[in-house]
C-alpha cells in the first residue's frame, strides 16, 4: 500500500477575500489614467443599488458567483491534497514536495503582476472564466494519467507548473471581477460571505477529501476537483460582464502604473511589504506538517486535522472581522492580528501534543483571518476603480510567494531542526511588526474610513 502522507498548502488569504468599494480617490465617471473612464458598481446588471448596508446575497449576481466560489474554492483545496498526496506516493520526498510548491509559485509570480494589466484591459469574467476552464481540464488529465497507473514525477511537476499560470490568471481577474456584483452598500457583507467561503473550504475540503482519497485513490479526488472549477465555469457563462478600460497604453507602463501608485502610497507600500513577509515567513509551516505531525507518531489523518484547525481558525477570524467596525483602529486591527499569527505559531513549533497544537493553529488562524480582512478592506478602500486590477495583481503576488514558504523552511529545518526552523519565520514577521509600529504613525492612525485618516 502507498503511503497516504502529503503536504498541504494552506491559501486563505488574497484571492478569495476580495471586494472592491469606491474610494474617496475615485468618482464615478472619472478615472486616475483617463478621467472618460468611469465605474460604477451599481449600473452592472444584477448589483441593485441599495441606500443602506444590505447583505450581498440580496444580489442575484452574487448569489450566483457565491455558489461558483463555494465549488471552485473546495476544489482548489481538494486538488492541492491529492496532487500533495500523489507526489508524496510517487516519491516519498519532502524535496520534491519543495519542489512542486516552487513549480506551482514562480509561474504565479510572473502572471500576477501581468494578470492585474489584462483583468483592466479585458473583460475579467472571460479570463475568469477561461481559467476556471483550462483548471478543470488540467484535473481531468492528471486524473486519467492516475487511474491508468501511468503518471510519473514529472507529470505532476509539469502539472502544478501550468497550473501555476493558471492561478496566476485566475487570482487578478477574481479581485477586478468581484466590486462588479455589488453595491457599495453591500461591500462589507460581501468582504465577510467571500473570506468565509474561503475559510470555510479549508477546513471542509481537507477533511472530507482525505477520506474520500483514502477510500477511493487520489484520482478520485482530481475528478471531483475538477468538476468543482468546472461549475464556476458554468458560473461565469450567467454572470454579467463587469467592462473594460477603453484606454490603453503599453503593457509595461500599465505595469507600472500598478507599482507606482503602491510606491507613491506610504500605507499601500507598507501593506505590501507586510503581506510578503507574513506569506513569506509564516506559512512555511504548513508545507511541513506531514514532518510536523510525525513528530507526534501523527499520519495523514492528524495532517487533514491540523489543516482543518488552522481553517476554521481563519473561518472565525473572518467572522469577527467582518463584524466588528475598527472606526479608528483599523491599524491596530492589522498590526494586531499579525502578530497574534506569528506569536501563537511560535507556541505551535513548540507545541508538547498533537491537540494542544491543533487548538493553538486554530488560535494562530484567528489572527491571520483578522489580519487578512482588515486588510483587504483598507487597500481596496484605497484604490481607484481603473487600476485595481494592476494594484491588485501586485498583491496577489503574496500568495504566490507564500507558496515558497514551505520550500526555505524545508531547507531550514533539515539544517537546524524542524521546530527550530518553523520558528525563525514568526520571529521575522514579529520584527517587522514592531518596526512598523515604531516608525509609521500612518498606519498607528489609520482609519477603516480613508477620508478620516489622520
Amino acid at each position: 500500500m502507498r503511503s497516504i502522507n502529503s503536504r498541504f498548502y494552506f491559501l486563505d488569504n488574497w484571492h478569495y477575500a476580495t471586494c472592491y468599494p469606491k474610494s474617496r480617490w475615485y468618482r464615478p465617471g472619472k478615472s486616475v489614467s483617463n478621467p472618460d473612464i468611469g465605474f460604477d458598481p451599481s449600473n452592472v446588471p444584477g448589483a441593485e443599488a441599495v441606500d443602506r448596508p444590505t447583505s450581498a446575497l440580496a444580489v442575484r449576481a452574487f448569489r450566483i458567483y457565491f455558489v461558483g466560489t463555494i465549488l471552485a474554492m473546495n476544489a482548489l483545496r481538494l486538488g492541492a491534497v491529492a496532487q500533495g498526496l500523489l507526489m508524496w506516493e510517487l516519491t516519498g520526498s519532502t524535496l520534491s514536495l519543495g519542489g512542486v510548491a516552487a513549480a506551482t509559485a514562480i509561474p504565479m509570480v510572473l502572471v500576477n503582476i501581468f494578470g492585474g494589466v489584462l483583468a483592466d484591459r479585458y473583460e475579467a469574467k472571460f479570463l475568469l472564466g477561461g481559467s476556471s476552464l483550462i483548471g478543470a481540464l488540467l484535473l481531468v488529465v492528471l486524473g486519467i494519467l492516475d487511474i491508468t497507473n501511468t503518471v510519473q514525477t514529472w507529470h505532476v511537476f509539469s502539472f502544478s507548473l501550468i497550473s501555476g499560470f493558471v492561478a496566476g490568471a485566475d487570482q487578478p481577474s477574481r479581485q477586478a471581477y468581484f466590486p462588479s456584483l455589488v453595491p457599495a452598500s453591500a461591500i462589507k457583507s460581501a468582504v465577510t460571505i467571500n473570506g468565509s467561503l474561503i475559510a470555510s473550504a479549508s477546513v471542509v475540503a481537507p477533511t472530507l477529501g482525505g477520506l474520500l482519497i483514502a477510500t477511493l485513490g487520489t484520482q478520485v479526488g482530481f475528478f471531483v476537483a475538477a468538476m468543482g472549477w468546472f461549475a464556476m465555469f458554468i458560473a461565469t457563462l450567467i454572470l454579467p460582464r463587469r467592462g473594460a478600460s477603453s484606454f490603453h497604453t503599453s503593457v509595461l507602463r500599465d505595469l507600472g502604473t500598478g507599482f507606482g501608485f503602491i510606491f507613491r502610497n506610504r500605507v499601500l507600500l507598507v501593506f505590501m511589504i507586510l503581506a510578503f513577509i507574513n506569506m513569506l515567513m509564516v506559512f512555511g509551516w504548513i508545507g511541513m506538517l506531514p514532518a510536523y505531525v510525525d513528530l507526534f507518531g501523527g499520519g495523514a489523518r492528524e495532517v487533514g486535522f491540523m489543516f482543518s484547525s488552522a481553517g476554521i481558525g481563519a473561518f472565525s477570524g473572518i467572522l469577527v472581522a467582518g463584524k466588528v467596525s475598527a472606526g479608528r483602529y483599523m491599524g491596530w486591527m492589522i498590526l494586531g492580528g499579525a502578530a497574534s499569527f506569528s506569536a501563537i505559531m511560535l507556541a505551535v513549533s513548540n507545541s508538547p501534543s498533537i491537540v494542544i497544537a491543533m487548538v493553538l493553529a486554530a488560535m494562530a488562524h484567528f489572527g491571520n483571518g483578522l489580519f487578512n480582512i482588515s486588510l483587504i478592506v483598507a487597500v481596496q478602500l484605497r484604490v481607484p476603480e481603473d487600476i485595481r486590477g494592476r494594484v491588485m495583481g501586485v498583491f496577489a503576488i503574496s500568495q504566490s510567494i507564500g507558496l515558497l514558504g514551505g520550500l526555505w523552511t524545508g531547507v531550514l529545518s533539515s539544517l537546524i531542526g524542524l521546530r527550530d526552523g518553523m520558528m525563525v519565520g514568526p520571529l521575522i514577521l514579529l520584527l517587522m511588526i514592531i518596526t512598523i509600529l515604531f516608525t509609521q504613525p500612518k498606519i498607528r492612525k489609520l482609519h477603516e474610513d480613508p477620508a478620516r485618516d489622520r
